[in-house]
C-alpha cells in the first residue's frame, strides 16, 4: 500500500452510527485526497457530462451493481444523491481526476459502518490499464485505515471481473472467499451472480 496521501485541509463532518457505541462518532471526511498523479475530490454538478461519458458505456458498467445510464439526467440524479449521502454520512464519494487538468476519469466511494468500511470504484474505459484505479483505491484505503475505529476494509467484485480483482489485490486486500449467488449485476442478468470478497484488516497494516 502507498503511504497516506496528502489530505486537503477543508474537512467536512458527518455522523456515522456505530452499532457498538451508543453515541455517534464524528468522522472527518476529506473533501480531497491527493496522490502522485490524481486528485480525488467531491463531485460537482458540472462533472455530469464527464461522468455520463463512462456511466453510459456498457463495457464500463458491465459488472456494476447499478444500471447503465441512458440519459444525462440519470447522472445528475446520481450527483445530487452524492451530496445527500455525504451530508448524512451514509457514503463518501470522490471523483477521480488527473493532474493538472482536473479531468474526471472515474469515481470512488466508501461507506463506514461501525468498525468496518467498504468501497467501490468505476473508471472511464479510456483510462484502463494505466494504474489509475489502483492509485485511487490505495488512497481511499489508506485514509480509511487511518481512522482508529476501523479494523476492516472490504470490497467485492464479480468472479468474472478479473481486472477489478487485480486492483483490489494491488490495494493490499486479500481474497477471503466466494459468495455464491450474492449480488445482482443488472446490466448482465436479473439472476444473482457469484462474487469474490476481499478485505484488509488492521493487523495487516
Amino acid at each position: 500500500m502507498t503511504s497516506l496521501p496528502t489530505i486537503v485541509r477543508e474537512m467536512l463532518c458527518a455522523k456515522v452510527n456505530n452499532p457498538c457505541i451508543e453515541s455517534c462518532q464524528v468522522i472527518l471526511a476529506p473533501s480531497s485526497l491527493i496522490t502522485d498523479r490524481l486528485i480525488l475530490r467531491r463531485p460537482l454538478l458540472s462533472d455530469a457530462a464527464a461522468i455520463f461519458e463512462y456511466a453510459c458505456d456498457p463495457e464500463v458498467t458491465r459488472y456494476m451493481d447499478w444500471q447503465t445510464h441512458t440519459d444525462i439526467q440519470d447522472t445528475v440524479k446520481f450527483l445530487e444523491s452524492c451530496t445527500q449521502r455525504w451530508k448524512s454520512g451514509e457514503e463518501f464519494c470522490w471523483v477521480i481526476t488527473t493532474k493538472p487538468e482536473d479531468q474526471v476519469i472515474g469515481a470512488i466511494g466508501c461507506r463506514l459502518e461501525g468498525y468496518m468500511a467498504d468501497f467501490g470504484y468505476v473508471l472511464n474505459r479510456k483510462f484502463w490499464g494505466k494504474g489509475y484505479a489502483t492509485e485511487a483505491a490505495n488512497a481511499v484505503v489508506a485514509w480509511i485505515m487511518s481512522l482508529s475505529k476501523i479494523y476492516r476494509v472490504w470490497a467485492t467484485c464479480d468472479t468474472k471481473n478479473f481486472a477489478s480483482a487485480r486492483v483490489l489485490e494491488k490495494a493490499g486486500l486479500l481474497r477471503e472467499g466466494k459468495l455464491r449467488y450474492s449480488m445482482i449485476r443488472p446490466n448482465l442478468s436479473p439472476i444473482p451472480r457469484d462474487t469474490f470478497i476481499f478485505a484488509k484488516i488492521r493487523d495487516e497494516i
